[in-house]
């Protein structure tokens, strides 16, 4: 019945595309059922990535995009979005300070601002320094899709898009369509992993959609041994707690929308900020809090003309410090707490003709007001920004022309301007993209803070000079070729340039600051191959190659020994090589295999001020699901990860003299879920 009800959606997608030629045919796919649609329908996921917010298939964004669906993270077994980036080209995990992980991309690293993460739309990036943050934090189980742009994307999505984007949708209300629950348990060799209870829910009335979905978690990010840069180690087993509570409500009626979200993460260390562990007796509990509310309003005056206007309110706390105690008697401390309250309205108008090409002209301002309650002196300055831009497309039979432009004015840091340029087009079973972008980054409330604090209490008689944005150019070319109904190949090759690199630093006495580094490039090459095959399987094989360029050689990025650069194409914490290979097979239409394996190559990194080098590592995963068991709707699954027990460490992709974080030694893991 499922496959007849598929069936005949898709011939009614068909029959849109037909009667419509100038529609592209993945905004047809927004809320048909992914199951099972072949390679080439699903590689028509929509991507906003236009101003206009017009949906652009995989194959023709003027990005380089990787889209995941909801069914690809069910049968992976992934158990957070960590799982799922592991397995994304250009993403390598690592390991910040105090149990916290970042994500780099392409060679460098992101936990300065230079990456977004979005929620349907709301940013969950905290604006204190512009980090991510991740392990047990983003509910993968209540996703539709992620959409994820390797590159520049600061023209659509801001401050925070200078290396990438990663945009999360959750179900709406019709894909919802009912309550669905989901609970996890895992456990390591040496105690428990994660416990997990999730809830999503939908329903359609009329005019009136509404959805809800929620997640409590309580995991560890590791069972094993860390050892701090002067020899002193702890048991990471039960003593490394990730907690997260999460929700997200939304209502539509007609052409308005309203949705709240909520999102509590704590994460609990012993390991501290840089090369010492904590003393006994207590630990670190840092807490980074979003609650957010979002209305948007869209109407379309008639086939070529519409009006779109939305207004975001957000609070975070990022960063929240609290000294807590073994002894439980006692309570906790607050060392230091910043409040960020921002608020963002945006206005656009789209025209597009009905051969598909369009113009958008749009504006903004936002504003962040930061709060700092710290043992300090120092006040914050109020951030605010005023943007303009606009985004045009131009369609021919052999390729689409895309030219942006956006300039923004910045209170504290004058203005900038934001060029990009695209020609992209799918051709029968060929498609190509040239792209070219300009970024920027701003500083943050956080930079600024952490250099005022560093010129108060500093013992080396140092000031920090006033910072400068980063600008950063990328160029990008992209080839791919169907070869069948089922077997395709995309490769891209990039260069990034960026000045003013904002670079994070540690003195000699362990004070913290930030300064504009040298400029550094990073280039390289990554490529894809898809195959799905009736009776073998599907394949997802990918291969990435990195080099970085420091134009002068950076203590903060690179490996020195005896005042030399070892290795001047790696910057630290980065493999040269990635390789990762899924495969899923399928026993019955309800019953399927998975299983993937990641290949990084050496890797450098600090321990204190000793070097350190991390040969080649594979990490083998695998995941059992069978759907529709005992009655429908139920499905239960087991995952075993790590199966050979690899003892990966998240190394620091910078140098902060944080030795190597343990990461999760091999685990198994049971999922248990039903939808009624």
């Amino acid at each position: 019945m499922n496959r007849l009800m598929l069936f005949l959606v898709l011939i009614n997608i068909t029959g849109e595309v037909i009667a419509q030629p100038s529609k592209l045919a993945c905004q047809n796919l927004k809320n048909a059922d992914l199951t099972d649609i072949p390679l080439e329908e699903l590689m028509e996921i929509p991507i906003f990535l236009g101003a206009s917010q017009q949906a652009a298939c995989a194959n023709e964004a003027a990005n380089i995009v990787t889209t995941i669906s909801n069914e690809e993270i069910l049968t992976r077994g992934a158990r957070d979005l960590v799982d799922v980036l592991q397995l994304v080209p250009g993403f390598t995990l690592g390991n910040d300070m105090s149990n916290i992980l970042s994500a780099g991309i392409r060679g460098m690293a992101t936990n300065d601002g230079k990456m977004s993460v979005f929620v349907d739309g709301i940013m969950l990036t905290e604006r204190v320094y512009g980090s991510n943050v991740f392990g047990g934090h983003f509910p993968v189980e209540q996703i539709d899709h992620i959409e994820i742009i390797r590159g520049s994307s600061s023209i659509q999505n801001g401050n925070f898009a200078e290396m990438g984007v990663i945009n999360i949708i959750t179900k709406n209300a019709k894909k919802a369509d009912g309550i669905a629950f989901t609970t996890d348990y895992g456990r390591f060799e040496r105690g428990e992993a994660r416990k997990n209870i999730n809830i999503a829910a939908g329903k359609v009335f009329d005019n009136l959609e509404i959805s809800f979905s929620g997640k409590a978690n309580e995991s560890q990010r590791s069972d094993r041994i860390y050892t701090d840069a002067h020899n002193k180690s702890f048991d990471m087993a039960n003593n490394s707690q990730l907690d997260s509570l999460y929700g997200n409500f939304a209502l539509k009626y007609k052409e308005l929308g309203i949705r709240l979200l909520s999102d509590e993460y704590n994460v609990e260390s012993r390991d501290g900020f840089a090369d010492k562990i904590r003393p006994k007796g207590n630990f670190l509990r840092n807490s980074f809090t979003t609650n957010a509310a979002q209305l948007d309003f869209e109407h379309p005056f008639n086939a070529n003309f519409k009006l779109n206007a939305d207004f975001n309110v957000s609070q975070q706390k990022p960063w929240e410090r609290y000294r807590v105690y073994d002894d439980k008697t006692k309570a906790a401390d607050l060392i230091e707490k910043t409040i960020v309250d921002n608020y963002k309205f945006n206005t656009k108008a789209t025209w597009m003709a009905d051969s598909g090409s369009y113009v958008t002209l749009g504006n903004s301002y936002q504003m962040d007001d930061y709060s700092l309650i710290a043992p300090t002196k120092i006040t914050l300055p109020t951030f605010s920004n005023y943007t303009a831009y606009t985004e045009g497309v131009y369609k021919t039979a052999w390729g689409d022309f895309l030219a942006s432009l956006r300039f923004d004015y910045y209170n504290n840091f004058g203005t900038n301007f934001s060029p990009r340029l695209a020609l992209t087009k799918q051709i029968d079973k060929f498609h190509y993209k040239l792209l070219y972008t300009h970024a920027f980054h701003a500083p943050t409330g956080g930079n600024y803070q952490l250099n005022q604090i560093y010129d108060e209490i500093n013992e080396l008689g140092r000031k920090t000079k006033k910072l400068s944005p980063e600008r950063t150019e990328t160029y990008e070319i992209e080839l791919g070729y169907e070869f069948s109904h089922n077997f395709e190949i995309v490769t891209n090759v990039f260069w990034t340039n960026i000045k003013d690199l904002l670079t994070y630093g540690i003195d000699t006495n362990a004070n913290q600051f930030y300064v504009n580094g040298t400029e550094s490039d990073v280039y390289g090459l990554e490529s894809g191959l898809k195959y799905k095959n009736k009776t073998l399987g599907n394949f997802d094989l990918n291969y990435s190659l990195y080099q970085a360029n420091q134009h002068q050689a950076s203590q903060y990025y690179q490996a020195f020994q005896n005042g030399n650069v070892i290795h001047p194409t790696m910057n630290l914490g980065f493999p040269t090589h990635k390789a990762t290979l899924n495969h899923t097979f399928d026993f019955t239409p309800n019953l399927s295999f998975n299983h993937s394996l990641i290949f990084m190559s050496d890797r450098l990194c600090y321990s204190g001020t000793e070097l350190q080098h991390y040969k080649p590592e594979w990490i083998y995963n695998t995941y059992l699901r069978y759907q529709n068991m005992p009655i429908k709707g139920a499905e239960i699954g087991l995952g075993l990860y790590d199966v050979f027990n690899a003892r990966y460490q998240y190394v620091q992709q910078y140098k902060g003299f944080h030795p190597p974080l343990p990461a999760e030694s091999r685990e198994l893991m049971l999922r248990v879920s039903y939808k009624f």
